[in-house]
């Protein structure tokens, strides 16, 4: 069919939206509610156009054969203004949220309009100043994981977004996966310690503990480093390792770990533990324990399969345990005076770090926990030059890590470094081909056989908290040996604490880079790390031994919530 658009006839297909016949002929139209990934609901009307002189939002207008549109007269610029006008009153002046480039866009520095402040006590935070109604986080929360945990409430100007009956969030099926501050456009839902008057703090207390001769770790998840360049305008997909690591020997940190490690040494106690339940048929099918958000939405939704899920520890909760404990002799220092900050594309980490069955040596495993969003802003506020660092490398013993290590940030990843390790284990021969494209993409539910010997295991990988929700009460999960779930949509490197925006196409960039930082390295099977032999040889032992078991296993407990 053909359109008419701002006086030059195009061609479009039926079913396509104004928006995006516009797009497609590089016309750009501002938008805020609408996301790629979801769908257009149209709520913003900050994406006006005029059709035959009545103002529609293109988000969600489809085309018609002869229709007549116009994208820049002086009405739909107006009227586009006022909206975002009265969605909002208080203008960041962020440069990456969305928001903050729309009015921008648009000229707009203050609002008219005003509306109350409201804020939550937990990992995340809400500040209705800045929620502009767009219904993301619904949707996000709703259709994509099926929590259904924040809601529209009230009518008129007393709309809200909120959580049911406004019961505290501690009390609620909420996850903290996220993904609701992911897809927020203005930062209306974000983790706590968001802000720049929370970050200068923070800055100002890991100053004082420097000082205070304490020593101060950070380690960094592998997600990060596939994404923390797009926080200062590197595009998505880009591999910063080097430079991050140098950003926090700037920034202050003593020893600088990488949570790969950490992925390592899961790998060796989760894959011994997989191999030992298959032998004796228990408690099958093994499910992975290795994403906080999982644990806790099956905590409170499915706890039948708490006897199924891995009791080892997050890959940054087995790396606190070890440097408050092994590492720690190592350097003479007592655990208590060291403090691990683990920098994470995660907000459900915040939550995990406090469990109070996740201590060793008599203090949590993990002191901090900080978002990519947040350590990029401490870069900022300590005015480094992230793009012209060098590149430096981390630390030893645990900043030696493997490929299987690094592919734990992008869904299928733990699955794809325990298959590695197991084959090897039970079938006493080296693995030539150590890629399992079965695992690999961004499909919600992933199911394989996988021949290993005379085995053949049953695998399934899934993705999403909605797809966790409907593969679970399909009941399919039962028929498999070994499953891998994550909360978040593409894994670790589409996390809640992940620069702003992500979408799908920006996920694929992300795990590109992490699989080419796996197919880079000399060490690509958990297996083979020397520092990982040498904790067991000088340290643990052996996977699943006693101190083992001590030092990186824990349990889950059910949880009661007044709502599901």
């Amino acid at each position: 069919m053909k359109i008419k658009l701002n006086g030059k006839w195009v061609s479009a297909e039926e079913g396509e939206t104004i928006l995006k016949v516009s797009e497609r002929n590089k016309i750009h139209i501002p938008t805020l509610c609408y996301h790629p990934d979801l769908k257009p609901q149209g709520r913003c009307r900050v994406c006006l156009v005029e059709v035959q002189g009545n103002l529609v939002t293109s988000c969600d207008t489809k085309v018609k054969d002869k229709m007549e549109i116009i994208t820049n007269t002086k009405r739909i610029a107006d009227a586009r203004k006022l909206n975002i006008e009265l969605l909002c009153n208080n203008y960041s002046g962020e440069k990456e949220l969305e928001f903050s480039v729309v009015a921008k866009e648009l000229g707009i520095k203050k609002s008219r309009f005003e509306k109350p402040v409201k804020e939550t006590k937990a990992p995340m935070e809400k500040d209705d100043t800045n929620c502009f109604l767009c219904g993301r986080c619904v949707q996000v929360c709703g259709v994509v994981q099926k929590i259904n945990n924040i809601e529209f409430s009230d009518r008129g100007i007393s709309s809200r977004v909120a959580i049911p009956y406004d019961l505290s969030v501690k009390d609620t099926p909420c996850t903290f996966c996220g993904q609701c501050a992911l897809y927020c456009p203005g930062n209306a839902i974000r983790e706590k310690a968001y802000n720049k008057k929370v970050v200068k703090t923070m800055m100002e207390e890991i100053d004082k503990i420097l000082h205070k001769n304490r020593f101060i770790i950070a380690q960094t998840a592998p997600a990060v480093r596939a994404s923390l360049g797009e926080m200062f305008g590197m595009k998505p997909g880009t591999l910063v390792t080097g430079k991050m690591v140098t950003a926090l020997r700037k920034i202050g940190f003593d020893k600088v770990f990488d949570t790969d490690f950490g992925a390592d040494l899961t790998i060796m106690e989760e894959a011994s533990e997989f191999i030992e339940r298959m032998k004796s048929k228990k408690n099958l099918p093994l499910i992975t324990s290795c994403c906080p958000a999982w644990i806790k939405f099956a905590e409170q939704t499915y706890p039948f399969l708490l006897k199924n899920i891995s009791s080892c520890k997050s890959p940054h909760q087995m790396v606190g345990a070890i440097a408050k404990t092994y590492y720690a002799q190592k350097i003479n220092v007592k655990p208590e005076d060291i403090m691990v900050v683990s920098i994470m594309p995660c907000i459900a980490k915040k939550f995990e770090a406090q469990r109070p069955e996740l201590k060793t040596a008599g203090c949590n495993d993990v002191d901090v926990v900080l978002t990519t969003r947040e350590i990029g802003r401490m870069i900022k506020t300590k005015n480094i030059n992230f793009a012209k660092l060098k590149d430096e490398e981390f630390d030893d013993p645990l900043g030696i890590s493997s490929g299987a290590g690094a592919i734990f940030g992008v869904t299928g990843g733990v699955m794809e470094a325990a298959l590695r390790v197991a084959y090897e284990v039970l079938t006493g021969k080296r693995l030539q081909k150590l890629d399992f494209n079965q695992v690999r993409g961004l499909e919600g539910i992933k199911e394989s056989n996988i021949k290993i010997g005379n085995l053949t295991i049953k695998i399934a990988v899934v993705h999403g908290l909605g797809n966790i929700r409907e593969f679970i009460e399909s009941g399919r999960w039962e028929k498999y040996h070994f499953i891998e779930m994550m909360a978040c949509p593409g894994g670790c490197i589409g996390g809640g604490g992940q620069p702003r925006p992500t979408t799908n196409e920006i996920r694929k960039k992300r795990m590109e880079a992490i699989y080419q930082q796996d197919k880079s390295m000399e060490l690509r099977m958990s297996n083979k790390n020397p520092a990982i032999q040498e904790l067991y040889s000088e340290f643990l032992g052996e996977p699943l031994g006693k101190m083992s078991k001590k030092l990186l296993h824990t349990k889950y407990k059910k949880r009661k919530v007044k709502f599901t």
